[in-house]
């Protein structure tokens, strides 16, 4: 552990190193042999790009003196060779060769850019994917905590810096290395004098060009991540609390904060734009006092001008080929320094997100599932639970058995541990203490996804998608169960309705089903648990925000379940709820405190 540490604190100073180690973490087994081809083919494209490069020489020396074909035995054996006999015909025909080489080369390098970015694109849902994963295994408090915006960042905006703030760049850089160390090794084996010249103006103004800007690209980076999820709040809160904003004359003040905090992100986001730019504009410089020196050189140093017009050629075409691959490499370098705080909350940020006191969906994946059938009764033994950081437990010593087909309640007052008790039978939480049990088996992480199948939740503001009926209580399955659809509908007293409607099930309910009632909103939540057979019905304050007449509604629905073989435990506040109880539970400060009947409780609560 304190290695892992170490090595991390030691690798977050180097961004290369940094970023192949994070895009490691997202290139699965069976994607590994893409990377292996694509990095051997832009080797090879590196290698075509020095022969082209390689190529100009000739043609340039033949073109400003054409005894050079006579005199230089490569060009002399191809003149001879394929019967040329015109010089001017010989030059039209190397440059047409010249030309298609490049047409050729460069169609080949197209299409391994295409192969490149098409692999970028399955990294970039892999990232998604595991961001996903990551938040769909947070304790369910931790999550509820990260709040919409961060969550949103998180999945969507982080994993989108990350591709293209260093994926992207990554790989650019990979390219132009290649590139770069294949032409100056040519350079170096076939002109050594070009390679001193090239070395002493190119090199140190790399290095200086990469100082100045890194740690500049990597503070505006940090300046970002910070200020992006203070956006996604803001908009938030505009949409959600539009009517009690603009009632309240605050919509405006929203709108400039949203506003004066874009204007921030923009302006920060130019300079990482002039930081990315400004590297060009310096090497272009230096090459050109590269030039002049050499012109000064031939001028008063240099006897024979031949000599300085191949060097100038030589530097010329080198600087061409050189100069947008180094700026290339520093323009990378600088992204991935301004994006390095997108690794940072991809693979740091969130590593102990994850507690034994919650089962993960990553836990799910890789532990051995066992079925689980909920037919005779549900036992919380000695249930104990506390929250992460508190001292003092939420449940103590909870001791509940629960026959299949009862109807159960729970009362308190808000903090009794109601809604907690709920989760951990839901498995959202792992007790500290005790166990739960299904027909005298262990509800444990290897019985935990069966038992999901086996339990329906319908809490206050029951979620609900911009979709049809049908699609909310299926939840987009793609063989529909129409017996079991129309038997969901009917349990859940929504048949009265979907026969009032024109489009019956199909009709759409608009975003959090805007379209319907309170009432309808349960009852399709209601059916959404019916619909997958569910054993068990969680009903979390399902009717506290309801009126009293769509409280009707449900509890007719509630009455409906009485009938059948379906456990239903209820949360409420309103003793109505409860009318259909076989047995009531009070709870105050994490303890069942008392067992009532409904009649007893009513008369009770009337005194």
């Amino acid at each position: 552990m304190f290695i892992n540490c170490f090595k991390r604190k030691k690798m977050k100073n180097n961004i290369l190193g940094l970023s192949l180690f994070s895009l490691n973490k997202y290139i699965y087994s069976y994607q590994r042999l893409n990377i292996l081809i694509i990095t051997l083919f832009t080797f090879v494209i590196s290698v075509l790009d020095v022969i082209g490069l390689a190529a100009i020489v000739p043609v340039t020396l033949v073109f400003s003196d054409v005894s050079i074909v006579k005199s230089n035995k490569f060009l002399n054996l191809i003149f001879v060779s394929f019967g040329f006999e015109d010089i001017k015909y010989f030059i039209l025909c190397l440059l047409i060769l010249l030309l298609g080489f490049f047409l050729l080369k460069n169609i080949f390098a197209s299409w391994v850019l295409f192969m490149q970015s098409k692999f970028i694109t399955e990294i970039s849902s892999n990232v998604v994917m595991s961001q996903l994963d990551k938040f769909s295994g947070m304790p369910l408090w931790e999550f509820n905590n990260m709040g919409s915006s961060i969550l949103l960042s998180s999945t969507l905006q982080i994993p989108s810096n990350y591709i293209n703030g260093i994926v992207r760049p990554l790989f650019a850089f990979i390219n132009e290395v290649m590139i770069v160390l294949i032409i100056v090794l040519g350079i170096f084996l076939f002109k050594p004098v070009l390679f001193l010249v090239l070395l002493v103006f190119l090199a140190p103004s790399v290095f200086l060009i990469y100082r100045v800007f890194k740690n500049k690209s990597e503070s505006l980076g940090d300046k970002i991540l910070e200020l992006r999820p203070v956006s996604f709040n803001v908009l938030s809160n505009i949409f959600n609390g539009f009517l009690e904003l603009k009632l309240a004359n605050k919509l405006n003040m929203m709108k400039g904060r949203l506003v004066e905090n874009e204007k921030k992100l923009h302006m920060l986001e130019s300079r990482a734009y002039v930081y990315q730019g400004l590297p060009l504009r310096i090497i272009e410089l230096v090459a050109i006092i590269g030039l002049v020196i050499i012109f000064i050189y031939g001028i008063y140093f240099s006897s024979d001008p031949k000599e300085t017009i191949a060097l100038l050629g030589l530097f010329a075409a080198s600087s061409y080929r050189l100069m947008p691959s180094i700026n290339r490499m520093l323009t990378s370098v600088v992204t991935m320094k301004t994006y390095k705080s997108a690794i940072d909350e991809l693979l740091y940020n969130y590593d102990n997100i994850y507690s034994k006191k919650s089962i993960s969906s990553n836990d799910l994946k890789h532990k051995e599932q066992a079925e689980l059938t909920f037919e005779s009764e549900l036992i919380l033994d000695r249930i104990s639970f506390s929250f992460p950081g508190y001292d003092k437990n939420a449940l103590n010593n909870i001791n509940l058995r629960i026959k299949k087909g009862e109807i159960i309640g729970f009362i308190g007052s808000s903090g009794s541990g109601k809604t907690t008790l709920m989760n951990l039978i839901l498995r959202f939480y792992i007790e500290n203490e005790g166990a739960i049990l299904v027909d005298g088996l262990t509800l444990d992480e290897s019985r935990t996804k069966a038992w999901y199948q086996s339990v329906g939740y319908v809490k206050q503001d029951t979620f609900l998608m911009d979709a049809s009926i049908r699609e909310n209580i299926t939840l987009y399955d793609e063989n529909i169960d129409e017996n079991r659809l129309t038997y969901a509908i009917k349990q859940a007293s929504l048949l009265s309705l979907i026969e009032s409607l024109p489009s019956g099930d199909r009709t759409h309910i608009g975003e959090k089903g805007s379209k319907l009632s309170g009432g309808q909103r349960q009852r399709i939540g209601i059916a959404r648990a019916l619909y997958k057979n569910a054993n068990v019905l969680v009903l979390d304050e399902a009717t506290s925000a309801l009126d009293n007449e769509t409280e009707r509604e449900v509890n007719e629905s509630i009455h409906t379940l009485s009938l059948t073989d379906i456990t239903v435990l209820i949360v409420a506040h309103r003793i109505t709820t409860l009318r259909d109880c076989n047995r009531i539970y009070e709870l105050k400060d994490g303890y069942i405190i008392a067992e009532h009947q409904y009649n007893q409780l009513a008369e009770k609560l009337l005194q």
